[in-house]
């Protein structure tokens, strides 16, 4: 398969504009079914056809396929676009499902070409997908492309039929059951919701069927005996409500209720956004210092922090806890480690261990916990370190991730969430998009890679699936979006707690991440309680 730019258009073929529809589909004006964010072929797609079959192409299953796929056919020559732009972003990917469109072509095959055309320009081919000649195996062909390469652009899209190598356009027809542009992680979800109409109908008619099995009627009809032998049959209608014409609901928390809440002394902005955005969310983080102090009740507890850092949290769980808990500080940087045994009591019992957490192995030592503070995501031989913990926890032990960064590779935020966190963006002042890193307005956020020049994030992505190859998870609690994209560093000095107008741009990033969350967006910060897992 050749993916190419060739930069020629059909030409000598008559252009007729056509809005292509299956049969019994609305006909009414409006705005297209999919249109903005995803382009999509089903029964709702708005698209024009030209070329010398003009006219005849149409929705059809394939029986020859040995999957009778609900598809559109194209015959040589004929060309179809759709009639929506899309706006491409650096994730979007092409999917697109097809095969011949009769269970014998010509001896040359035929070819599918995906066209792209920008605003005021020519279309140009930039996948050739060919079909071998002759009889057909009855199997679908299905093909992916990365669109990243065309983020930016405005483009119009389409695919064309055209004869094998040899120019025999004899009995070459094009079937195809699926395309969708979208983002990636957005193209399943787009798939699934395509051919709605004709799913439901299939749907209802298959269990319909079902239920009249023997295998059901025989129960079905002995409950409805034993309700006749109670006396006359009851008759009820049933009811049909449909809410396509209602406005769709969007649950956002209320910003006077998150008004009633102050910042507290000494709070930074982020904590302060932190805190509030916990009060919105219905399920509880694992309250870790109470926990480790219940497990001191039966005596002291050993606990290793791994790559601890200075050891803030730890500390302050210390201070909570008292002289039962006894610590291990694991780090590779000997002046933090340093720094952070100030920080606790001196009746503590605090040993310091100066190592690379990917070159650990079990050593002989044991501990009743095992935590890692929002470091995860800096750490390479993930596999290495879960199976040393998993080798290093007592029996009865567990592993502590806190505050992690599960999110993107490098710290980016999934493009879903950068676009919502770039509307709100987008209507903060100058001075609260002030980066204080480059001394620059910026008019988004900016989406950088911070794994490409050092260890932030570099395995994002993999930690949650990798712990759950040595761990099942015990008490699990993801959120944030976006949020500590808007008022991190880079941003958090524009606050001022004590000023009015700040605090409610703070409110207001807290709902917009509140909505983002409840659409479905993905958390990005872990705070996990996990035991191992039998190996």
């Amino acid at each position: 398969m050749d993916i190419k730019i060739i930069g020629r258009r059909l030409s000598g073929y008559l252009r007729r504009s056509q809005e292509c529809q299956p049969k019994g589909a609305p006909e009414e004006e409006g705005p297209p079914v999919h249109s903005g964010d995803a382009i999509v072929l089903d029964e709702g797609a708005r698209f024009e056809v030209a070329g010398p079959a003009v006219g005849l192409a149409r929705w059809m299953p394939i029986q020859h396929c040995s999957e009778q796929r609900h598809s559109i056919i194209l015959r040589a020559g004929d060309e179809l676009t759709f009639s929506d732009e899309l706006s491409v972003g650096k994730d979007f990917s092409l999917y697109i499902r097809y095969a011949a469109g009769l269970p014998e072509i010509s001896a040359d095959g035929l070819v599918c070409e995906i066209i792209v055309g920008m605003r005021g320009h020519e279309y140009e081919t930039i996948l050739a997908l060919p079909v071998s000649g002759g009889k057909q195996d009855g199997e679908w062909r299905v093909a992916q492309l990365d669109l990243g390469w065309l983020a930016g652009s405005s483009i119009s899209v389409g695919m064309r039929c055209m004869p094998g190598p040899q120019n025999d356009p004899s009995a070459d027809w094009l079937a195809v059951s699926e395309f969708c542009i979208a983002r990636k992680n957005k193209l399943a979800l787009t798939q699934a919701r395509s051919f709605a109409e004709i799913r439901i109908k299939n749907e209802i008619e298959h269990f319909s069927n079902v239920y009249k099995h023997e295998m059901y009627t025989n129960v079905q009809g002995r409950l409805a005996e034993n309700v006749k032998a109670g006396g006359s049959e009851i008759a009820r209608t049933v009811r049909r409500v449909t809410w396509r014409d209602r406005p769709e609901a969007v649950d956002t928390p209320q910003l006077e209720l998150l008004a009633d809440i102050a910042p507290v002394q000494d709070e930074s902005p982020y904590d302060y956004a932190s805190r509030l955005l916990g009060r919105q969310i219905a399920q509880r983080p694992p309250n870790f210092a109470a926990r480790l102090k219940s497990r001191t009740a039966n005596g002291p507890v050993r606990v290793l922090s791994l790559c601890s850092g200075a050891a803030r949290i730890e500390a302050g769980f210390a201070a909570q806890v008292g002289d039962l808990a006894e610590w291990t500080l694991l780090d590779i940087n000997s002046d933090l480690l340093r720094m952070a045994a100030q920080q606790f009591p001196r009746s503590v019992k605090v040993d310091l261990i100066e190592a690379n957490v990917n070159e650990l192995s079990n050593f002989g030592e044991k501990w009743d916990i095992i935590l890692c503070v929002s470091a995860l995501h800096h750490i390479v031989e993930l596999e290495r370190l879960f199976g040393f913990c998993h080798a290093s926890l007592s029996e009865g032990g567990e592993f502590w991730s806190i505050g992690e960064n599960i999110g993107r590779n490098g710290n980016r935020l999934w493009p879903d969430a950068m676009d919502a966190a770039n509307t709100f963006f987008s209507q903060l002042p100058e001075r609260l998009r002030l980066n204080r890193h480059t001394g620059t307005v910026d008019h988004t956020i900016p989406d950088k890679d911070y794994s490409a020049g050092c260890f932030e994030g570099i395995r994002s992505e993999d930690i949650e699936s990798t712990l759950d190859t040595w761990f099942q998870q015990d008490h699990i609690y993801r959120l944030n979006c976006f949020l500590w994209r808007i008022i991190n560093l880079a941003y958090s000095d524009n606050y001022a707690l004590k000023n009015p107008e700040d605090r409610m741009w703070i409110h207001k990033a807290v709902q917009a991440e509140c909505t983002c969350f409840r659409n479905g967006g993905r958390g990005t910060e872990l705070h996990g309680v996990y035991r191992p897992r039998m190996i």
